[in-house]
């Protein structure tokens, strides 16, 4: 990896601060990403860099599995999510996901679950700032 960058033209250093991939928070960094293609253009600012979970998401994923709700239809590793977002316990998981799906979901520590599949589950959606603590006992909250 070079240590160096090289300035946009029209951008200078180009900075953004990325998102989380998996919850949408800011995380507290910015990337310098200098000129980007042939046609040196604007850093993105309002996306996941790469896919390292924020600090916060690593202890919900060390708790249970965050599910995201997606599109119905969507497919692909970074589908248009829907609000949904929710961190359920492993034996949830054991207990609705197809079997031949359970081992990778488990090993990922994440799922996107289409809308029709989120509804018929009864999942909340939109839920603000507690999104995190859904589908946890209430005395792991915090």
């Amino acid at each position: 990896m070079s240590k160096s960058i090289r300035l946009s033209p029209k951008h200078g250093v180009n900075p953004a601060i990325p998102l989380c991939f998996y919850c949408g928070e800011k995380k507290n960094m910015v990337i310098l990403a200098g000129k980007l293609g042939p046609d040196d253009r604007p850093a993105p600012q309002d996306c996941g860099w790469d896919h390292e979970p924020f600090d916060r998401c690593k202890k919900w994923m060390e708790r249970g599995v965050i599910l995201i709700s997606v599109r119905d239809g969507e497919q692909g590793d970074n589908p248009y999510r829907t609000g949904g977002w929710v961190v359920v316990t492993d034996s949830l998981i054991r207990k609705f996901a197809k079997p031949d799906m359970v081992d990778n979901i488990l090993r990922q520590r994440v799922c996107f679950m289409p809308d029709e599949v989120w509804d018929h589950l009864g999942l909340p959606r939109d839920t603000g700032k507690d999104k995190a603590f859904v589908g946890l006992p209430a005395h792991e909250r915090h």
